[in-house]
């Protein structure tokens, strides 16, 4: 092998030497991607100081908790953000890899004689072209552990968003609780007060059949909120890691408010186009299939070739040596096929990409009007219907203490009252599911179920189940 062979060889060598295996400058970079994008600001410990974690989730978990600090305790707890990150160093390695020199092939062949003796040969040779395609190599594997650790900033600002809608559905089953309990007891009342009108002869037995069994609905009614809202408490837990003793924590008793809710949902497409984590990884598989691309074309033209020395000892103890030159005969296979399947999954991730795009636009106007119609309807609830209806029973009040009409008139404007307050509570959840949609989606990740919808799947699988229902 001639100088300038063993300079480049040594260069290369001392490039690849260059690129640590460590992720933790990685794992730092991801992390605050996701400070910024995610709107969350905790500290993550040694990833195997497991002690540290569990003593800042216990810290956490003796307070009530809030949704920014579920997001903290899932980050903390939640194992699979531990497999993301170490997912990066799976990257970095390959990386690494990508970056290193094939080892050079040694082959050894002895022939024993018939007339005594023995024929030694050996070889040493190093693939040469392998000094060329490093470069291109090199940087494919860039691009692919780029996409990937976008791939991953994806998945944690997807688990934080996904907390928080699990946490705001925990949060609203509560809520519902309270008024299917306030309306236990507005149904209970007008019970007794049914009760004591037919002990006195001035009810008839089918009036307080009728009470009787609307106090029993509401029970009934309650029994099946406080199990919604007992359910509503396991998808948080699941995604905060939760288990054992941890699973006593607490929610803290604030209720939600339209005002809480305000988006700025200016150049929603726009903005959702340039944060898309997505696109950007996208974009970096395309990078790196253009240089698997350019690589099998480069491929074709020069097949495989090594250069080396080789040795051979002949009976009688001479000994020669000589250069040793290997190479690939393109004489059945040109490279045409990987060049053809190369440029074709090119092609097709600029369509994808192309088509996610569309999909993302699509996206952030049907959370955009999702989200403006039900901040409008809960206002409305708020400012109009809710004082118009505490209007009615103020007033059926105002007639009942004048004696103008009986009590149950009053029960029953209060319990349409109560109607109209779950009401609000429902609308409020799906608003609040909605922006946390819309802001998952300015961090950079697009709501799975969002997605499945724009592809269809929700439908196809509610035509489904409405066919299976249909046949039992």
């Amino acid at each position: 092998m001639n100088t300038r062979s063993l300079l480049a060889t040594a260069l290369a060598l001392a490039a690849s030497a260059c690129t640590s295996l460590d992720p933790s400058e990685d794992r730092d970079e991801v992390h605050a991607e996701l400070r910024t994008r995610a709107s969350v600001d905790v500290a993550l410990p040694a990833l195997d100081d497991d002690a540290a974690l569990a003593e800042e989730v216990r810290v956490l978990l003796a307070t009530p908790l809030d949704a920014e600090r579920a997001v903290r305790v899932a980050l903390l707890q939640n194992r699979r953000v531990r497999s993301l990150y170490e997912a990066l160093g799976v990257g970095r390695a390959e990386l690494v890899q990508a970056g290193l020199i094939r080892n050079p092939t040694f082959d050894f062949d002895a022939r024993f004689l018939e007339g005594g003796g023995t024929d030694l040969e050996f070889g040493l040779s190093q693939p040469i072209l392998e000094l060329f395609f490093l470069p291109l190599r090199k940087r494919l594997a860039e691009h692919e552990y780029a996409a990937a650790k976008l791939r991953v900033t994806e998945e944690l600002v997807s688990l934080c968003f996904a907390v928080r809608r699990a946490f705001a559905r925990a949060r609203a089953a509560a809520a519902l609780v309270e008024v299917e309990a306030r309306a236990l007891r507005t149904a209970a009342a007008s019970h007794e007060l049914m009760r004591l009108l037919h002990a006195a002869g001035n009810a008839t037995d089918a009036e307080l059949a009728i009470e009787r069994a609307g106090e029993t609905r509401a029970r009934l009614d309650l029994a099946a909120t406080e199990q919604a809202a007992v359910e509503a408490r396991e998808p948080v837990q699941a995604l905060l890691g939760l288990w054992g003793e941890h699973t006593q924590w607490s929610l803290v008793a604030e209720p939600l408010t339209e005002s809480a809710l305000a988006l700025d949902t200016s150049r929603i497409e726009a903005r959702a186009v340039e944060a898309s984590l997505d696109l950007r990884a996208q974009r970096e598989g395309l990078n790196s299939l253009a240089q698997q691309a350019g690589l099998d074309t480069w491929r074709g033209w020069f097949p495989e070739l090594a250069l080396g020395a080789n040795g051979i000892r002949i009976p009688g103890g001479t000994w020669g040596f000589g250069p040793r030159l290997e190479g690939e005969l393109p004489l059945f296979d040109q490279g045409s096929s990987r060049r053809a399947r190369s440029a074709a999954q090119l092609r097709a991730g600029m369509h994808d990409f192309a088509q996610s795009a569309v999909e993302l636009r699509a996206g952030a106007r049907l959370l955009q009007e999702r989200l403006l119609r039900l901040l409008e309807r809960a206002r409305f609830l708020r400012d109009v219907h809710l004082p118009q209806r505490a209007e009615v029973v103020r007033t059926t009040l105002q007639n009942y203490n004048a004696m103008q009409i009986g009590a149950f008139e009053v029960l029953t404007q209060r319990r349409a009252e109560l109607r109209d307050q779950r009401e609000l509570v429902l609308v409020l959840r799906e608003a609040e599911l909605a922006q946390l949609d819309m802001r998952e989606l300015l961090a950079g990740s697009m709501p799975e179920a969002l997605r499945r919808r724009l592809r269809g799947a929700e439908e196809e699988e509610e035509l489904a189940g409405n066919a299976r229902a249909e046949r039992s």
